[in-house]
């Protein structure tokens, strides 16, 4: 996990550590309000190491359950935990967190997470 972690670093302008929280709370936003099926598919095209720190129990409401999350809530809470309230910094992470989750996922998972904004509100998605 260290290298997607270290890239995401890189990108975002952050320190390893605040990207070691800051990623996983992107994916898990990602994987919540995915269908079932369609975040069963987009785990098992994520890196192992960013998918191994999801436990069981999380793994399996991600593969039974959809949550209707927003992307301004998990920016807020990014904001809140990881860049001190700055919401501008919160947005440019979330975006680069999900341009790296479509490189790591390929053509498949880029159709998973793109379909997830469908015609609907950016903030709404």
């Amino acid at each position: 996990m260290e290298d997607i972690i270290g890239t995401f670093a890189r990108r975002s302008g952050v320190l390893p550590m605040i990207a070691s929280i800051a990623l996983p709370m992107i994916t898990r936003y990602f994987l919540k309000k995915a269908s079932p099926q369609n975040a069963s598919g987009l785990m098992s095209m994520m890196p192992s190491g960013l998918r191994d720190i999801f436990s069981d129990d999380e793994k399996n409401e991600f593969t039974t359950k959809q949550e209707n999350v927003s992307q301004d809530q998990v920016e807020q809470e990014l904001a809140d935990k990881c860049f001190n309230g700055d919401k501008a910094q919160a947005q440019k992470a979330f975006q680069e967190g999900k341009k790296l989750l479509t490189e790591e996922t390929g053509q498949k998972g880029q159709g998973i997470i793109e379909g997830l904004f469908g015609n609907s509100d950016k903030r709404q998605v």
